[in-house]
């Protein structure tokens, strides 16, 4: 076998990769940095925490100890909590489903009732079935598609009625905070609230979203690749010592192996990042937002407004599209011109655009950049080719901004 012949492929769609325009919300940019021992051989190794003299002695079983690493494991930890308001923090989840895998079985038992969002509403597709094959049952809570925000009434019928004991609160789509608040009021003390805030967890650390621990939730879990800009991998933080002492127990016990040393390295240096520099990537973040809306509407196109009265609170930037054009016509055209996106089709309002402002914004793009990127929206939509274009622009922000790469 020639490896090669594989590898050729894969070679040329890294190149095509560097001249896309990346506007999806669900992708980052990690720094180089954080990207430093990514292909290390310590992702060969098992982390077991740094041990005396670099040995762990978990008696019997022993193994290498990694001091370095647990000395910056430590910081993120001790960073995050600070950031998020949270007692104890986990680490070691491997993505997103898994850290919602975690959240749900270390604070729920079989036979528990879980409440969690309906994909229509903008949760995730695969939560109803985790649930289902974890041995809990689940009802949908109500979203109200006017108001851009949760039926608190409703919710609070079908979580007594129910007898649920946690409500998952997953939402991927989504432009202004969550009623959390009132929604706590309504659940009363001794409901489980997680809050999975895998979009908007860089901009909770940013202290520009909503604080969902100081709000109501006992749990945040989340991935750690969107706007928090680190490698594929997952996080959970818990609001009270007791649960998350306990949880972090279970977590630590039985639901994972190892948490991937590499990738944990990454996590760990970008959590400090935001520390140094989330304040300033999140309010730009939203700025980026609403100028590249407001450009869009500038244009002649419809967008989603948050429930604020701006077009987002966040990353993400609803593009309506059924008036546009077919879909598929419409992301041929963008693809074409080295721009990416996704498509989807919720709220009851057609099929649109979830653009997402996060990678662009940490590669330094501001306002007259959102200005650009409408524009080649705008050409791409009515036919034009330019391609060479969008790749020479995407060429001339190829650093990562609000990290450790800066040079002073």
């Amino acid at each position: 076998m020639n490896i090669q012949t594989y590898y050729s492929k894969i070679k040329d769609e890294e190149k095509r990769n560097d001249a896309f325009l990346h506007l999806t919300a669900n992708e980052p940019l990690m720094s180089d940095t954080a990207r430093a021992f990514m292909s290390s051989r310590l992702s060969d190794r098992y982390y077991m925490g740094g041990g005396e003299d670099s040995k762990v002695d978990l008696g019997p079983f022993t193994a290498l100890g990694f001091p370095g690493i647990e000395e910056l494991v430590t910081a993120a930890e001790e960073a995050a909590k600070q950031m998020l308001s949270a007692k104890y923090v986990n680490l070691n989840c491997l993505s997103g489903v898994h850290a919602m895998m975690c959240a749900i079985l270390s604070t729920t038992k079989p036979g528990d009732v879980v409440m969690t969002v309906h994909h229509d509403h903008g949760g995730h597709f695969a939560t109803k079935g985790i649930i289902e094959r974890v041995g809990r049952s689940h009802v949908f809570a109500s979203y109200d598609f006017e108001s851009l925000s949760f039926d608190v009434e409703s919710i609070k019928k079908t979580y007594q009625e129910s007898g649920a004991k946690a409500f998952y609160m997953d939402v991927s789509y989504y432009l202004n905070p969550h009623n959390l608040k009132e929604i706590r009021e309504a659940l009363g003390e001794e409901a489980i609230i997680i809050y999975d805030a895998s979009h908007t967890m860089g901009l909770i650390m940013g202290q520009e979203f909503q604080a969902p621990l100081r709000e109501g939730a006992n749990v945040v879990c989340a991935n750690t690749h969107k706007t928090l800009p680190g490698p594929q991998k997952g996080m959970i933080a818990f609001r009270d010592e007791e649960l998350g002492s306990k949880a972090n127990g279970i977590i630590n016990a039985c639901l994972f192996s190892s948490p991937h040393t590499h990738h944990l390295i990454a996590l760990a240096t970008t959590i400090l990042e935001m520390k140094e520099f989330g304040e300033d990537y999140a309010k730009q973040i939203i700025a980026n937002s609403n100028a590249l809306a407001e450009a869009l509407v500038g244009m002649g196109y419809k967008v989603r407004k948050a429930n604020t009265g701006r077009y987002s609170e966040n990353h993400q930037v609803h593009l309506l599209t059924s008036e546009v054009g077919d879909y598929k016509k419409l992301y041929d055209q963008l693809f074409d011109n080295n721009v990416a996106v996704n498509f989807d089709n919720l709220f009851d309002q057609g099929i649109f655009i979830r653009l997402g402002t996060q990678e662009v914004t940490r590669r330094g793009m501001k306002k007259a950049e959102m200005q650009q990127i409408a524009e080649f929206i705008d050409q791409s939509f009515k036919g034009e080719q330019l391609a060479d274009q969008v790749t020479a622009f995407i060429n001339k922000y190829q650093t990562a901004d609000y990290s450790f790469d800066r040079k002073e």
